[in-house]
């Protein structure tokens, strides 16, 4: 969604915080999005004493997903109309 949002370059730990630095995501979500990126590195970089992810941590990776399209894209929509301009 990042790079969607122009953010390219670098890793991804570099990316989200230039998203907050830009103010694209709050501080809070860069602080959320940090701990999602860091629970995926376990399986990402084959840490076979890492446990494997379970349902909880699927629920958390989805409530973070569902969160930050509704941040970066369907709220800036909502208000875009709700002001009145097309979006």
């Amino acid at each position: 969604m990042l790079k969607e949002k122009g953010l390219k370059d670098g890793n991804l730990y570099k990316r989200i915080d230039t998203a907050a630095a830009q103010h694209l995501i709050t501080t809070e979500m860069a602080t959320w999005a940090h701990e999602i990126r860091l629970d995926a590195n376990d399986q990402r970089h084959a840490d076979e004493d890492a446990a494997l992810p379970d349902e909880a941590d699927a629920r958390k990776a989805i409530e973070f997903a569902t969160a930050l399209a509704q941040f970066l894209f369907v709220l800036p929509a909502r208000v875009a109309r709700g002001r009145g301009h097309s979006g």
